[in-house]
């Protein structure tokens, strides 16, 4: 009686005193929105439009790491994109000719990509 006792002190002050660190972090990546004209209104509507409804970069959702030791540790990191790098994506897709300026055609093409 006085072992099972003893091993239920010694599990009890274990589980009492055993810490846990947690760490938790998030990072938000973004950038400066490139400099980007267009030809004409008719490209810069057919370009927001498509941008705003239907373009989703392929790595467009968080992306969370996380690393656990029961009851000991555990440290989560959390990255978010923001949305002037799905921008800069569109316009660097968009923008075939890497000129600065997108033309209707430019933005026609674009959007049929995604309809």
């Amino acid at each position: 009686m006085k072992t099972i006792n003893s091993w239920l002190l010694i599990i009890g002050s274990t589980l009492l005193l055993c810490g846990c660190i947690s760490s938790t972090s998030t990072v938000y990546r973004d950038a400066e929105p490139t400099k980007v004209q267009f030809e004409s209104d008719a490209a810069a509507r057919l370009f927001y439009e498509t941008l705003s409804k239907y373009y989703h970069p392929h790595n467009r959702s968080e992306k969370t790491v996380r690393f656990d030791v029961p009851l000991v540790f555990s440290a989560e990191k959390k990255e978010v994109r923001g949305r002037n790098l799905e921008f800069n994506e569109a316009v660097a897709e968009c923008d075939t000719d890497k000129n600065g300026v997108i033309t209707e055609q430019e933005a026609r093409i674009f959007a049929n990509r995604y309809r």
